[in-house]
């Protein structure tokens, strides 16, 4: 079960929060403590910001304040809001502080050190997840891979002059023991840029095809109709819904398995009932996706590579 602390839309992956309302950003370039002479221990206390590597999550890009948490400097975003409690949001880039406007500045601090522990596990858990999608990063030139409805697709260069079977139009073939590949009408020494364009527009037009039946396919069953499909690449969530009908699903949803893709839509329709996340709105789910609790925890457990 979802920590208190975790926003309540929090089924996707840990957003990345991106709002901009201004604010101080640390002083990473303030002078380092002086050095100490040979003969002395080592000093005790936190180390400096400048020793923090910008992109670990210990450092949030729009950071306006810092503490230390369990010895470690960590610089985090505060954002004024109207609820009225303290809240923490620990995603890929960092921690984000929601508190109400009346509270200061020590009962934020109090609320920090008495959440150090989840605080500084959940931000290692990201930092881990950072370095898993940078070792997965995508290789765009002939025979590499990319996942493609939960499997592995190999990319083929297979358009240049002088390859005895040209590629005309990009194509996906399966071979007798199951492994596919995407055929490219490009030469092997095309650029990754190319190669990268080529397979998203492919990617796209097969979003859009599959998206929409599926989404056929669960409406009835739903009670709802949805109105229109707009396909997206947003960064903070998989999909959305509101309640004229129109559905926006992540393109990128196609690298995960058709019954993730599924779960994605199905939880979209429902929302064309229910406008919330309450117990009648999962109720609605499962009536149709009986076990989606599983599907859920693949689109948090299961991180794609960045797409660049």
């Amino acid at each position: 079960m979802a920590d208190p602390a975790q926003r309540s839309w929090d089924w996707l992956l840990p957003p990345a929060v991106q709002t901009q309302d201004g604010g101080l950003k640390p002083r990473r370039d303030r002078a380092a403590p002086p050095a100490q002479p040979p003969s002395a221990p080592p000093p005790s206390s936190a180390p400096s910001p400048s020793t923090i590597p910008e992109h670990s999550p210990s450092v949030h890009p729009e950071a306006n304040q810092q503490a230390v948490l369990q010895g470690q400097v960590l610089h985090y975003r505060l954002q004024r809001s109207r609820r009225r409690t303290i809240g923490f949001t620990i995603g890929a880039q960092g921690l984000v502080v929601s508190a109400p406007a009346w509270v200061n500045m020590a009962a934020i601090a109090q609320a920090l050190d008495a959440k150090s522990g989840w605080i500084m596990r959940k931000l290692h858990e990201a930092g881990q997840r950072q370095q898993a999608q940078q070792a997965a990063r995508i290789r765009w030139e002939h025979g590499a891979e990319i996942g493609y409805l939960g499997r592995p697709l190999q990319l083929c260069l297979t358009g240049g002059e002088t390859q005895p079977l040209r590629t005309r139009q990009i194509h996906r073939e399966q071979a007798a023991d199951g492994s596919q590949s995407l055929q490219l009408p490009l030469a092997p020494g095309a650029s990754a840029a190319e190669v990268r364009a080529c397979v998203q527009a492919w990617m796209l037009r097969e979003a859009r095809s599959w998206f929409t039946a599926s989404l056929q396919r669960h409406a009835p069953l739903l009670g709802v109709q949805w109105t229109s499909l707009r396909l997206t690449s947003a960064s903070t969530r998989w999909g959305s819904a509101n309640t004229a009908g129109a559905i926006r699903l992540n393109w990128r949803l196609m690298q995960h398995a058709p019954e993730v893709i599924d779960y994605v839509v199905v939880h979209e329709l429902s929302h064309l009932r229910y406008m919330d996340h309450s117990p009648r709105f999962w109720a609605t789910v499962a009536s149709v996706m009986p076990g989606w609790e599983a599907q859920r925890q693949v689109l948090r457990d299961k991180l794609l590579p960045p797409w660049e």
